[in-house]
């Protein structure tokens, strides 16, 4: 299993023979690089060095950095990992509107159908899930009619609670904020790394955002978070800990369906991309595959992890 290494402590990180080391006052340790799957700066003292950046990116590691809210603000993409960049991001850029409209209508089933999963896996609201499978089905182009928000009225309150509201400061939307973010730069990391501009969307279409692409991509895995945060909410107090920030971070580790096979969300995020790449060469939406919520399984053994 590819690891992610959280760095909390001020440590100094250098690299020696394709090794990267981690000194602490109390402990040195050190770590294959290529067994990181990402590295997490989750403290403002810490050390390292372009050497050290430009070598993990070499490898295909991405970087974040979070700000003093231990949020991810800042993240590291390697971009050499495609051999022809410009044949995709031409292909990207002349994209037609209806076609991009038929992406996203299956982006947006696939991420009702999945919040339906997440609220009879949280054992809540069987009634609004029936309704939420109800409102997947009657998803057009484009969601015109905006089914994606009339969704998103049934499904947060049914799981976190009659007065919940995404605007609220409080822990359980920090917890959602800290995973969503994790779940974003691994979809940019893979975005990257099949040559496509993060800045160029289906459907979100921010001007000043360098992530739409991974901002599209990543809404069928929100309900994973929602999941998480809702098992855990006895475990979340006035501010995440560090152990709630791990175990987010560790949400790439677990196990979605994709293509009717169980798989841990990082290899799911790639085949996921590789299906985007399918359906636009061959200008088909029915062949972008969605990964599908799944209740996790710890003792899962997937064949990628060796």
């Amino acid at each position: 299993m590819w690891r992610t290494l959280i760095v909390t402590a001020g440590e100094k990180l250098t690299v020696k023979d394709n090794w990267l080391h981690v000194y602490s006052p109390q402990q040195e340790a050190r770590v294959p690089i290529g067994d990181l799957y990402s590295v997490v700066v989750d403290n403002r003292q810490a050390l390292l060095s372009v050497s050290v950046l430009t070598q993990l990116a070499g490898a295909g590691v991405h970087v974040l950095l979070c700000d003093d809210k231990h949020l991810p603000c800042a993240e590291l993409l390697p971009l050499a990992l495609h051999y022809r960049p410009l044949t995709v991001l031409q292909k990207q850029m002349t994209l037609s509107q209806d076609f991009k409209d038929l992406l996203w209508q299956r982006i947006v089933m696939a991420k009702i159908q999945n919040q339906a999963k997440a609220l009879r896996l949280a054992g809540v609201g069987a009634s609004k899930a029936k309704k939420l499978e109800e409102l997947a089905l009657r998803v057009l182009p484009g969601d015109a009619g905006n089914r994606e928000a009339q969704a998103a009225k049934l499904y947060f309150p049914a799981l976190f609670g009659a007065g919940f509201t995404r605007v609220q400061g409080d822990v359980t939307n920090a917890a959602l904020n800290y995973g969503y973010a994790i779940i974003r730069s691994a979809v940019s990391k893979t975005v990257a790394g099949y040559g496509y501009s993060g800045v160029l969307g289906l459907h979100h279409i921010g001007p000043g955002n360098a992530f739409n692409l991974a901002d599209d991509l990543m809404e069928p895995l929100r309900p994973l978070v929602d999941l998480w945060t809702d098992a855990h909410c006895d475990d979340l107090y006035e501010e995440l800990t560090r152990t709630n920030r791990r175990d987010l971070i560790d949400l790439v580790n677990h196990v979605v369906v994709f293509d009717g096979k169980k798989m841990r969300v990082r290899y799911a995020i790639d085949q996921y991309v590789k299906s985007l790449t399918s359906a636009i060469e061959g200008q088909d939406a029915g062949l972008l595959h969605l990964p599908a919520l799944t209740r996790d399984d710890p003792l899962f053994e997937d064949e990628q992890d060796g």
